[in-house]
C-alpha cells in the first residue's frame, strides 16, 4: 500500500487552489462578477451609512446631555429660575427628543409647580407623558404633577381621579407582614404611592367625604405603616375619632 509523502499532499492542495483561481477567473466572475462587484459595494455603503449614523447618534446624545447638564448646574447652586430658562430653551430648541425631553419637561414642570405657574406645569408635564409612556420612573413623576396641580386649583373630583389611578397603577403592597417578612410580599417600584395616598386623604377631607377619608388613611397604616407619611395618617385618624 503505497503512502503519500508531505510534498505531494503539498503538491495536490496547491494544484486545488490553482484549480479555484482558475474557475473564478475563467468561469465564475465572467458570469457573476458584475453582481458580485454590486452585492459588495452594497455592503461597503451600508457599513458606512452605519458609521456615520452611529458618529451622529453620539454627537446627538452628548448635544442632549449638555443641555441638560446647564439646567442641573444652575439647580445645584440654587439658582432655579435659570434653570428653567435652560430647560425650557433645551426644549424650544429641538435637540432634545424622548426620554431627555422627559427628563427636561419633568424638571420644567416641578420648578413651575414650586412658583405656582400651574398651567405650565400642567404643560411640562402632559409633555413628559407624551415622550416617555413606558418609563414608570418618570411618567409617574408626571401623573403624580398632574394631581398636585388639579388640588392646587382646587379641583378636588379631578385630584381624586388622578390619585386614586395613579394609588391603583402603582401601588403593589398589600400589607401582608407575613408575606413581608418572607420577602414574598409585591414591592412598589414607585415610592411615592404613600405620598399619593396622603394626598387622597386631604382630596377627601376637602370634599367633606370623613369616610372615605379615614378608610384611604387606615389604608395608608396598614400598607405604608412603615413610610414617613404614615404618622400625618395616625394623627389624623386621631383626630377623626375624637370628633
Amino acid at each position: 500500500m503505497s503512502e503519500k509523502t508531505p510534498n505531494s499532499n503539498s503538491n495536490t492542495a496547491l494544484n486545488k487552489t490553482e484549480s479555484l483561481f482558475e474557475y473564478i477567473k475563467e468561469d465564475f466572475f465572467p458570469r457573476h462578477g458584475t453582481k458580485v462587484i454590486i452585492i459588495l459595494f452594497i455592503v461597503v455603503t451600508a457599513v458606512f451609512a452605519l458609521i456615520r449614523q452611529l458618529g451622529a447618534n453620539a454627537e446627538k446624545e452628548a448635544a442632549m446631555a449638555e443641555e441638560l447638564g446647564r439646567g442641573l448646574e444652575y439647580m445645584y447652586i440654587g439658582k432655579g429660575d435659570s434653570a428653567l430658562m435652560a430647560f425650557e430653551s433645551a426644549i424650544q430648541s429641538g435637540t432634545l427628543n424622548g426620554l431627555p425631553l422627559a427628563k427636561a419637561a419633568l424638571l420644567a414642570g416641578n420648578l413651575h409647580l414650586q412658583t405656582e405657574n400651574l398651567d405650565s406645569a400642567e404643560i411640562m408635564y402632559k409633555l413628559v407623558i407624551a415622550n416617555a409612556p413606558k418609563v414608570e420612573l418618570i411618567s409617574s413623576a408626571a401623573e403624580h404633577g398632574l394631581a398636585v396641580v388639579a388640588m392646587e386649583r382646587q379641583n378636588y373630583p379631578e385630584a381624586i381621579s388622578r390619585l386614586n389611578e395613579f394609588v391603583n397603577k402603582y401601588g403593589k403592597r398589600t400589607g401582608n407582614l407575613s408575606k413581608r417578612y418572607a420577602k414574598t410580599e409585591p414591592t412598589d417600584k414607585i415610592s411615592t404611592v404613600p405620598d399619593a395616598l396622603w394626598k387622597l386623604t386631604l382630596c377627601y377631607l376637602e370634599t367633606g367625604d370623613k369616610e372615605k377619608a379615614k378608610q384611604t388613611a387606615e389604608k395608608l397604616l396598614a400598607i405604608y405603616g412603615d413610610s414617613q407619611k404614615a404618622a400625618d395618617a395616625s394623627k389624623l385618624l386621631a383626630t377623626l375619632v375624637e370628633k
